[in-house]
C-alpha cells in the first residue's frame, strides 16, 4: 500500500471517529449505520469518499457532498444500499462540474453521452457474464459509470463464481476497475 493511500486512511478513520462522535448523541443505531456505510464507502471507492457526507435517521440514508467524478456518485448510492439495516437511500451527492459550470444545458448534454456509454458498456457485460456464467449470470447486478462496473451479488453466489464473475468483467474493453458489493 503506497504512503498516500494509508495517508488517505488514516485521516478517514480521524474523520469518522471525530464525526462519530457527534452523532452519538442521535442514537446509537443511526451513529452504527452511519460508520458503517462511510467504512464501506472507504473500501470501495479510497479516498473519493472523503467528500461524502452521510447522515442516518431510523435507516434512511441522505447522502450529501461534492465530488470530482460521475462514477463516485453513482457507486456511492449502490454501496450504502448494500450496508447492513440501511432502509433507503437519497443521493444528493453533486458533481464537480455542475457545481463550476452553471450552464445547466451544457452539464445535462455531457451527462446524456457518457449515460449512453455506460449503457452501451452495460450491455457488453451483461452479455460476458451471460457468456461466461450461463444462467447465473442474470443473478448478477451491474451498474457501469465512467468504466467503473459496480457488481451487486446476492448470497446463493459461491466465491468462486464471484471471481469468475469478476474476471468476465474485468476483461471487456472499456472496463478500467470492478467493484463489487452484497445484497442486502
Amino acid at each position: 500500500m503506497n504512503p498516500k493511500r494509508i495517508a488517505g486512511i488514516v485521516l478517514a478513520g480521524a474523520v469518522l471517529i471525530g464525526g462519530g462522535a457527534a452523532y452519538a448523541a442521535e442514537g446509537q443505531a443511526d451513529w452504527t449505520t452511519t460508520l458503517r456505510v462511510k467504512l464501506a464507502l472507504l473500501d470501495k471507492l479510497g479516498t473519493d469518499s472523503l467528500h461524502v457526507d452521510v447522515d442516518s435517521d431510523q435507516g434512511a440514508l441522505t447522502l450529501k457532498g461534492t465530488v470530482d467524478k460521475r462514477e463516485t456518485r453513482e457507486l456511492a448510492e449502490s454501496i450504502a444500499r448494500s450496508v447492513e439495516s440501511v432502509k433507503s437511500v437519497q443521493n444528493d451527492i453533486l458533481l464537480e462540474a455542475s457545481v463550476a459550470n452553471p450552464n445547466k444545458a451544457g452539464v445535462a448534454a455531457d451527462e446524456a453521452q457518457a449515460e449512453l456509454k455506460d449503457a452501451l458498456l452495460s450491455t457488453k457485460i451483461r452479455l460476458a457474464l451471460i457468456d461466461t456464467m450461463g444462467s447465473d449470470g442474470l443473478k448478477i447486478g451491474t451498474e457501469v459509470a465512467d468504466g467503473v462496473v459496480n457488481l451487486e451479488f446476492g448470497p446463493e453466489l459461491a466465491a468462486q463464481r464471484r471471481l469468475e464473475a469478476r474476471n468476465a468483467a474485468q476483461g471487456v474493453e472499456g472496463v478500467t476497475k470492478v467493484v463489487s458489493v452484497d445484497k442486502s
